[in-house]
């Protein structure tokens, strides 16, 4: 059965909810500098693995990065290694793990041959950056976002350095965001309001109260004729998310028709939904 490591139950949490608002961190732009660009990472800090057919991609060890963090004194990140916890609410969102359905959505993006050349594509809640190297490696513009600074730090920019023959692609080719989605599609909005061919997002949908936010990111970021794909877990135990749920949002909305593309029924339920905005959504839009 999978759940997530929580340092307290979802009832603890609801209860501290109640009396305590959860502060999250305001979204903004990470600046790359020529010093990361430069950094060489020796063969024992990294895992070389074929991740994807015709992928052999080059991932930072995550229990290197946890150790780094910690002799940083990263408190974040401290906090869920001394709890044991995959997640803390609006502190660590478990970037530095890569969850089941990454692989799923990664490969049914190669194997549907979804066409990502010269398109503008986000990596939504990317942690190590799996799917976004995907979309980078076959000459999308990508941007990355995490929760955490420091998964873009430490794990997602250097993994797109490590698997670039020319880093300093990463300049033209690659920005990376962190903070909140309350605010990440306002912060959007200020960076020449641009919209995205393809939104990507994995294992992102597990807490139900942070559903709507996420569903704005897509229906304020994608193009007229973008799409989105969600690939998730139909219920998450212990924390109350769910495919459904989700999917209930955006139907109710009435903005995007959805779509299950692909289920997998080995273990526990995972599917992945295909949002296309409905034509009459496209006609009006083009009509402003």
């Amino acid at each position: 059965m999978f759940k997530f490591g929580f340092a307290k139950t979802i009832t603890d949490i609801n209860e501290e909810d109640k009396t305590d608002e959860l502060e999250w961190i305001p979204a903004f732009k990470l600046e790359i500098t020529p010093e990361q660009v430069g950094v060489k990472y020796g063969t024992d800090y990294y895992t070389e693995t074929k991740v994807f057919p015709d992928f052999n991609l080059k991932l930072i060890r995550s229990d290197k990065v946890v150790k780094d963090l910690t002799k940083h004194n990263c408190q974040n990140i401290i906090e869920a290694e001394t709890q044991h916890s995959d997640l803390i609410p609006a502190k660590y969102e478990g970037g530095l793990k890569i969850w089941e359905c990454t692989f799923d959505l990664g490969q049914y993006i190669l194997e549907e041959q979804i066409e990502l050349k010269d398109k503008l594509v986000m990596d939504l809640g990317c942690g190590a950056g799996l799917i976004g190297l995907i979309a980078l490696l076959k000459n999308s513009t990508v941007h990355f976002q995490d929760y955490n600074a420091e998964v873009l730090k430490s794990m997602t920019i250097p993994n797109v350095l490590l698997n670039c023959d020319n880093r300093t692609n990463i300049f033209t080719k690659c920005e990376f965001y962190a903070g909140d989605w309350a605010s990440l599609a306002t912060l959007l909005d200020d960076e020449e309001n641009r919209k995205y061919d393809y939104i990507f997002t994995s294992e992102t949908i597990y807490n139900p109260d942070n559903h709507k936010k996420l569903y704005e990111i897509f229906k304020r970021k994608l193009k007229i004729n973008g799409l989105g794909f969600i690939a998730g877990k139909i219920y998450y135990f212990g924390v109350g998310g769910g495919m459904r749920q989700f999917e209930d949002l955006v139907l109710k909305d009435g903005y995007f028709d959805v779509k299950m593309v692909w289920r997998s029924q080995d273990g526990v339920n995972r599917e992945i939904l295909k949002l296309t905005r409905k034509q009459h959504q496209e006609h009006g839009l083009l009509g402003i």
